[in-house]
């Protein structure tokens, strides 16, 4: 199968290293790149990609099966008016864009097959999250050698995104307050880092039931329950709740 990703950014280039690991890209299989970038289209040139790199959005239409959007909605819609539509015809198209639903990207390109996917940037090691519209079955396979998957309608999508993609960042901003917090304690920079990371790790390990967690290490007024009562005094389930329905918004 011949891969065309339009946009070798951070998200086209994990799409293109999840392709990789996952064993998608074969010695019969291609991958062909689209990026306005030199130095980008010199990068997805060379190892581990080995992409075809060019330019220009038609030569990499016209050779690929499956054409994957990883570049902003304003980009492409700038892109779009030079895009030759006879290219696309029996191709099945996957937008990775937030926020540019199926209408827009239909009155940009036409009516050509398409999917909208929602990935984590996981995906370059093949543990991230695809949400993804209705789409061929050879779609949903390479979907599910990214990781966890599922299949959500249309005015869903930016859903995933925010609970997901923007999740990520989320995730990783709490990490850094918890290091942040032991700093202001006087432990070291490092020392932050790793007990912050080995927290958490440790946490996700005692299975899924979080609350569980929490009241199993809460002894009855103990130093753990009285930083937990706080937590909920200042409402950090409402913080972290409004934070997604923000990023929700945004896109929508």
């Amino acid at each position: 199968m011949k891969f065309g990703i339009i946009g070798f950014g951070h998200l086209g280039s994990a799409f293109a290293s999840g392709l990789i690991q996952s064993g998608r890209v074969g010695v019969n299989d291609a991958l062909y790149v689209c990026d306005i970038s030199p130095e980008t289209r010199e990068l997805a040139k060379n190892p581990p990609y080995n992409a075809i790199a060019s330019d220009d959005v038609n030569f990499v239409i016209g050779n690929a099966d499956i054409i994957f959007i990883a570049v902003m909605g304003s980009v492409f819609e700038s892109l779009a008016a030079n895009i030759d539509r006879r290219g696309l015809e029996g191709k099945t198209v996957v937008s990775f864009m937030a926020g540019e639903n199926f209408r827009k990207i239909h009155s940009l390109i036409g009516e050509v097959q398409l999917v909208r996917a929602m990935p984590t940037l996981a995906i370059a090691v093949c543990d991230g999250v695809v949400g993804y519209t209705k789409c061929p079955d050879p779609v949903a396979e390479i979907f599910k050698g990214l990781g966890i998957t599922l299949e959500v309608e249309p005015d869903d999508i930016e859903k995933v995104m925010a609970f997901s993609a923007c999740g990520l960042g989320f995730a990783a901003y709490l990490i850094d307050v918890f290091a942040a917090a032991g700093r202001t304690m006087g432990f070291k920079p490092e020392i932050c880092t790793q007990i912050a990371e080995n927290s958490f790790k440790s946490a996700v390990s005692r299975g899924i039931d979080f609350r569980g967690t929490v009241e199993a290490v809460s002894t009855k007024g103990g130093a753990t329950e009285i930083g937990v009562k706080l937590m909920d005094e200042l409402s950090v389930y409402d913080i972290v709740a409004a934070a997604m329905k923000k990023a929700y918004d945004r896109m929508a």
